[in-house]
């Protein structure tokens, strides 16, 4: 028998969701069979079969799990010895449903139950009773929907509606009055996605935990967006080169020099990482994800384009790998491109650095006691001060700046 674990997706993930069972309880499956959905605390993955046999369910669809859990077993008996919680409902065997007892049958609880003006009880969820309070409707005049006669929260909207309309309407509204609001409460709730919940859960605790300090400084770009249209038009697939790649290689090939920066903290310790990924913040519907350009110092700009445009595109269509996400030990967060001059990012544990970058604008500048007009990127690193201080910071820094300026030195070929 075979165990199908909640497997480890990023360097971040300690539980994993299953969104959607692809093969049915008791299937026969096969080695390479797609077998589920699962979300991590990044993206969602499709996790395979890595055995031949009959597919015995134990988690079901929408349960959230530690890392290393089984979720499933894979053989003639599998399930044998293992507990085995009910199946959720997409996955019962249906029943027949029994007729809803009559209202005088059903006990109503406390949290249920309100009273109305004549004094009798009234069976209402607590949603209803209040969006009644705030509308102005009578609860007891109010005829339930519900389960045994309960009123919810679509009945007494009903029942706002109905009274609105049979209000006569004012002979003139007064001179500057506001529109009307209509009936219905005053915000609504919406439940986060997994992810969302996940990265709300990250931030937090990144952000309450490690001790952060930013570092601003500004870039000349004349020359390099110069150099970033010329490489566009008569370069092999550079026809899509971004700042950000050129960001990308002038962030790789500092922190090679800065070693400190391309580190963490991890219990109570520094851990130098031997290799240069590079993380990019993608924005997707309700969601953030940071898929990563593996040993960005050894690879050329050309290189860097292409597999980050690939890795951008993964991420936004949902097909993002565990190999695309994991590994990363520096990001940069690009807002530029929504015209957004400066900001501050939050830094992605274990990383001990973040580069926030801004657009690329024209500008005033004073060179010499002359004025002219040049075009300039603004750029805030966050930093854990726990592993590097302020003086590398600036240093590192200053060397971004000495590349993107110099840009001819990003389109050599790696060293080694």
């Amino acid at each position: 028998m075979a165990k199908v674990n909640m497997p480890k997706l990023s360097d971040t993930m300690e539980e994993g969701t299953v969104l959607e069972w692809k093969k049915d309880d008791g299937s026969e499956v096969h080695r390479g069979d797609v077998l589920a959905d699962i979300e991590s605390d990044k993206a969602s993955f499709e996790l395979e079969a890595e055995a031949d046999g009959v597919l015995q369910i134990v988690v079901g669809q929408g349960e959230a799990v530690p890392v290393g859990q089984v979720i499933a077993t894979i053989g003639e008996e599998a399930g044998a010895g293992a507990t085995r919680p009910a199946p959720a409902p997409e996955l019962a065997e249906a029943k027949p449903t029994r007729p809803a007892p009559a209202p005088a049958e059903v006990a109503a609880t406390p949290a249920e139950v309100d009273g109305d003006s004549h004094g009798e009880r009234v069976k209402a969820s607590p949603l209803a009773r209040r969006l009644a309070e705030q509308m102005g409707v009578d609860i007891g005049a109010v005829s339930g929907t519900g389960p045994g006669g309960r009123i919810v929260k679509e009945d007494v909207i009903a029942a706002a509606d109905r009274a609105g309309d049979s209000r006569p309407a004012p002979s003139r509204a007064p001179r500057d009055a506001p529109p009307p609001r209509p009936p219905g409460p005053e915000f609504e709730v919406e439940e986060p996605t997994r992810m969302q919940a996940l990265i709300a859960r990250r931030m937090v605790e990144s952000k309450t935990t490690v001790p952060h300090f930013y570092v601003t400084i500004e870039s000349r770009m004349d020359e390099a967006m110069s150099v970033r249209d010329q490489l566009r038009r008569t370069v092999a697939g550079a026809d899509k080169l971004t700042v950000t790649d050129m960001l990308v290689r002038a962030s790789a090939l500092a922190l090679v020099k800065f070693p400190e920066v391309n580190s963490s903290w991890v219990d109570g310790r520094f851990e130098r990482k031997r290799r240069v990924n590079i993380g990019i913040a993608v924005a997707r519907e309700k969601g953030l994800i940071v898929p990563v350009v593996r040993d960005a110092d050894r690879k050329d700009l050309v290189q860097i384009s292409i597999e980050s445009r690939q890795l951008v595109e993964r991420a936004r269509a949902g097909k993002a790998t565990q190999d695309d996400l994991s590994g990363g030990s520096f990001s940069i967060s690009n807002l530029g491109m929504y015209g957004v001059d400066e900001f501050q990012a939050i830094i992605n544990p274990p990383e001990a650095g973040i580069l926030a970058v801004g657009g690329v604008k024209d500008a005033v500048v004073v060179d010499d006691g002359e004025i002219s007009v040049a075009k300039v990127m603004r750029m805030t690193l966050s930093v854990d001060h726990r592993v590097f201080y302020g003086a590398t910071a600036a240093e590192f820094l200053a060397e971004v700046v000495r590349l993107m300026e110099n840009p001819v030195s990003l389109v050599l070929p790696p060293e080694g």
